[in-house]
């Protein structure tokens, strides 16, 4: 069945990378020669295979708003690396993210939308990467957080601070500390504030870290497919 896309609305797809053997090579059928070199890359087979799935995932989800094949459809990059949709053309919009077994695709219309998502059972020196890239105010509040709770609080932060660099698709000449995110384990809803000054929302789900879209439009869904074999297409 075709998807229509309501302009107000971002949808997101969370996608389980972990497929059966058979997915995994009808998966390459629909990928083009530049994804099929880019996979080969890969040096690891569990990478290689999650960036596949993604990858095909990602195609179907577009074929089913276009109403067209996944295998057919062609993407243009920005000078950032950002993909759009070169054919057909469309003023739908959209995003990737994967992290370990989970990818989330953020679709909406006519605005640019950026999504992040993050493993966060690993060990890392969270203290480090917020002196180096969060803000001095980020800094002060992550600090206010108990040790328990201050892992979580590090990565709604940092996942809502990619999804608007990615939105706004300037990659690394948007550095990360020159915004700010007001951000807590428990809001559903969060400030992000650019210098000058311009307030953005990012919208957040239980399954969904961080979603931003470009405007003022704060409605989301969200739309789980445990698997790709569950994305057909007409």
């Amino acid at each position: 069945m075709p998807l229509s896309p309501n302009d107000n609305v971002v949808d997101v797809w969370i996608v389980d990378l972990q497929v059966p053997d058979q997915t995994l090579q009808r998966a390459y059928d629909v990928l083009s020669d530049d994804e099929l070199q880019r996979a080969q890359r890969f040096r690891f087979p569990v990478d290689r295979r999650r960036f596949v799935i993604a990858r095909a995932a990602m195609r179907k989800i577009l074929g089913r708003y276009l109403q067209t094949a996944p295998g057919v459809i062609a993407f243009e990059y920005t000078e950032y690396g950002k993909p759009r949709v070169a054919k057909p053309p469309t003023n739908l919009r959209f995003n990737a993210s994967r992290s370990g077994e989970r990818a989330l695709i953020a679709c909406t219309l006519g605005r640019e939308v950026g999504v992040d998502i993050e493993w966060i059972n690993r060990d890392i020196e969270i203290d480090e990467l917020a002196k180096r890239f969060f803000t001095v105010a980020e800094n002060e509040k992550l600090r206010t957080f108990p040790a328990d709770h201050r892992h979580q609080a590090f990565f709604r932060c940092w996942t809502c601070k990619e999804a608007f660099v990615k939105a706004r698709g300037e990659g690394l000449s948007c550095p990360l500390d020159s915004f700010d995110v007001s951000v807590s384990p428990n809001d559903e809803e969060v400030t992000l504030s650019t210098r000058p000054n311009h307030a953005f929302i990012v919208n957040r789900a239980s399954d969904v870290d961080g979603i931003i879209r470009m405007g003022n439009q704060k409605r989301y869904k969200i739309v789980a497919s445990p698997h790709i074999d569950q994305l057909h297409y007409v």
